[in-house]
Parts: C-alpha cells; structure tokens; sequence
C-alpha cells in the first residue's frame, strides 16, 4: 500500500511497524530502531520503496569534519523521498541537520519531501526510589522542530518519541549492568508542517506487564 506524504498518513501507517520488536529489546535500541523504520518503509510497498542505510551526507565537509550522514534515506521509484535521524542524546542538532538535508547542496537530494526523527530515552536520571527514564523529547528539540518545519511548510517532519519506563536492578544477563534495567513504555508520533504541530497519535504501548529477569 502506498503511503500519502502527509504528516497523518505516515502517522497513521507507522502503527504497522513491528514495535513489538522494540518492547523485547533492552539497552541502547539504535540498531533496531534504525533497522524497524526501513523494514516499514520498504514493507510497506516492497515494488517500489528500498532504502539506503548510513545516507549520504547532505554536503561536502572539511576532512575530519564528521556529522554529515544520515541514518537512512527513504527511496521511491529512482529518487530519495525521506530523510531519517534516530538520535537518544543530541535532539536539538539533529533537527539542525534535517534543515541542512532540506536544504542540501547535491541535486541527487532535492527530491525529499518529509524527514522522520525519532527520538529514544537513553539513560535514567534522579537517584534512588526516584530514578527514572527522562521522556524522549524534550522542549528544545520540538522548539526546532518547529523553527525548521516552517521554513519548509511542505515538508512534514514525523517525530516519534520511543519512552521508556526505569526498573531498577534485574537479574540474569539483564543485570550485568543498569543500562539494560529499562523497558519500552510506549511509541508515540506527531507530525510538523508548517512550523506547528498539525497531528499525534499513540503508535504503540507496551502491554507486558514486566520483561525478563524480574526481582521482586
């Protein structure tokens, strides 16, 4: 089935990616996150959707100079459609980044027509009792979200906000380290044109009541 650039269509579809995969994975879900977004995209019209993981950069950079690649570009037909950036920790200069693809200086990129930026909780904060997983997204990063999208009002930018929920110690494997001691909590998306928030949906919530290596 096709998919509509609008920021709704893609919001609406994205409930079909496999985020049960996500929910059973522990610790930093780069990888998978990167990897569940193109199994979507591709799966979604496998005749004419393909993609290209650790795109081009949008411009030449000075030797040494590094941050110019993307995750991943979505491709339809010939050309390259969508601009992906799944980022934990640099929210803020990764939108940054989509303005630069946006506005790229290779004419091979003058094709994209929406950006997806997922954003994942990362590491917990606070201490003891009151430790927990921060939300995904935090104010800064959806300030230029929005300062990017309404210089390109017809370019949907689709945030989604992978949450985690903090458990505190696990046994087994999972207790080797607390980087691994959180769980999915839920997916949610929203989607910018224009430079303000125009759709948000719940993509997924995390039904299991608890993951493996429990301690009561």
């Amino acid at each position: 089935m096709t998919i509509g650039f609008r920021g709704l269509d893609m919001l609406d579809n994205l409930r079909n990616a496999r985020w049960d995969t996500v929910a059973k994975t522990y610790g930093s879900s780069h990888a998978t996150l990167v990897g569940l977004l193109v199994d979507w995209w591709i799966s979604s019209d496998s005749d004419n959707h393909w993609a290209l993981e650790g795109g081009p950069s949008f411009g030449r950079r000075l030797k040494g100079v590094g941050g110019g690649i993307c995750d991943a570009l979505f491709c339809e037909g010939r050309e390259p459609v969508g601009v992906v950036e799944v980022e934990g920790t640099r929210g803020v200069s990764t939108a940054q980044k989509i303005s630069k693809f946006f506005n790229a200086e290779y004419q091979e990129l003058e094709t994209l027509r929406f950006a997806i930026l997922l954003l994942y909780a990362y590491s917990p904060k606070g201490r003891g009792p009151d430790r927990y997983m921060p939300p995904a997204r935090d104010a800064e990063t959806i300030e230029e979200v929005k300062r990017v999208s309404a210089n390109y009002p017809d370019k949907p930018i689709i945030v989604v906000a992978v949450d985690k929920i903090y458990e505190g110690r696990r046994e087994g494997i999972r207790g080797r380290s607390e980087y691994y001691w959180s769980k999915l909590g839920q997916v949610s998306g929203l989607s910018y044109e224009g430079g303000q928030e125009s759709t948000s949906l719940t993509l997924y919530k995390n039904l299991m009541s608890d993951g493996p290596g429990h301690r009561d």
